[in-house]
């Protein structure tokens, strides 16, 4: 096992991690960062990470607590103490029973005529203006509008404003204290996003099905407004992030690994394979924090003690050669590629999953569609984020 690994070097937060990871869990399944008085434990290997997500007694928070003790005050701990994501039994319980009916398999589905149009429409511009364009601003940012639409009923007009703010956004997932600049500027998005959703709750004429079951439960007392406004931006969050991240991550393989797109072009029963082999090789998430409320003895024999801070690293899971076969090539004919760990599991499996899922699907069969070749276009680049390390730019060039 590597003495130490370097949370913060850039080339491994915009790397592809395979080597370190591999190296981590060569090492051992567990690895302890951070300061001797405040350790953190990455779980790095599959069947341990699945087991820490399953365990339905490991928590969010501290016991007793709701936040981080360095989130203190301000609208960011207003958001998190609402963020069904983040909370715990039962508050996890009551925000997830509000919207869960609305994300299942079988609703979800009645969505995917939407994302394929958006998808067509979104592939119809960037074949009309030449072939070569950004696969992250120019398609992936833009195919998870027509589904939101409907979900949420943000306007058109919206989406690039609403947008702008939502990498800052994600500060508020660090499983590390921010400092104070990180702090002020994730209180001012916090707020940002409280106003916009409030406003577009009062200029609603005829709200989405979704929009009415919120302000049913506020109604009825189930929910307070700022957790009606968190949901709506959990909806967006979920359903905008993991998606642009995966539908990057899929344009990506399909312009750096010989025959990938080929064989998806020539068999579209690959489609769905591909989307999941997307998935598993770049966990749009790659940590996921728990708090252990008992003691866990993991695959090496090591014991994580009760009320450990841990992060289950699922992008070193979806790797483990333990699970799976040659796990760092892209195999669309993998048997087992949805045993992949990105959507979590457990009580906070990723109610959004289904959602992402159609719309990663959709994408991947029309880019198999509507063109011939795509090919990078020059270098791209990555968020240095060591939980969302999202492609930022990925020029490519595509034939029709």
């Amino acid at each position: 096992m590597p003495a130490t690994l370097d949370l913060t070097d850039s080339g491994f937060l915009t790397g592809d991690r395979h080597d370190e990871y591999r190296a981590l869990r060569d090492g051992g399944a567990v690895l302890v960062v951070g300061e001797p008085d405040a350790p953190t434990r990455l779980i790095t290997r599959y069947d341990d990470v699945q087991a820490v997500l399953r365990d339905t007694s490991g928590r969010m928070q501290e016991a007793g607590q709701d936040a981080p003790p360095w989130m203190e005050h301000g609208p960011a701990l207003r958001r998190l103490r609402a963020n069904m994501v983040q909370t715990d039994r039962p508050v996890h319980t009551r925000l997830r029973g509000v919207v869960a009916p609305l994300f299942t398999g079988r609703r979800v589905e009645t969505l995917r005529e939407a994302a394929a149009t958006e998808v067509t429409a979104e592939l119809d511009a960037l074949t009309s203006s030449g072939g070569s364009f950004d696969a992250v601003t120019q398609l992936a940012a833009r195919v998870p509008r027509g589904v939101l639409r409907l979900l949420i009923g943000m306007p058109d007009d919206d989406w690039e404003p609403i947008l702008a703010a939502q990498t800052d956004f994600l500060m508020i997932f660090s499983p590390f204290p921010l400092d104070d600049a990180r702090r002020d500027r994730l209180d001012e998005v916090a707020q940002f996003y409280f106003d916009y959703f409030d406003g577009l709750l009062g200029r609603a004429a005829e709200p989405t099905e979704l929009v009415r079951r919120l302000l049913d439960a506020e109604q009825a007392g189930e929910l307070s407004r700022d957790e009606v406004l968190s949901l709506l931006h959990t909806v967006l969050d979920a359903g905008f992030e993991t998606t642009r991240t995966s539908i990057s991550n899929a344009v990506e393989l399909f312009a750096t690994v010989p025959g990938l797109h080929d064989r998806v072009r020539a068999d579209p029963s690959l489609v769905e394979g591909t989307a999941e082999e997307t998935l598993r090789l770049r966990a749009p998430v790659q940590l996921i924090p728990r708090i252990l409320t008992e003691d866990r003895v993991v695959s090496d024999g090591t014991t994580v003690p009760a009320g450990a801070h841990t992060l289950c690293v699922l992008g070193s899971a979806n790797l483990d050669e333990r699970t799976f076969d040659d796990p760092g090539s892209a195999d669309p004919r993998r048997a087992n590629a949805s045993k992949h760990l990105s959507f979590g599991g457990g009580l906070h499996h990723c109610l959004g999953a289904p959602l992402a899922r159609i719309q990663l699907q959709e994408t991947v069969a029309g880019l198999a569609r509507r063109f011939c070749r795509i090919e990078p276009d020059g270098p791209s680049e990555r968020y240095p984020s060591l939980m969302f390390p999202a492609l930022s730019t990925l020029p490519v060039r595509a034939q029709a």
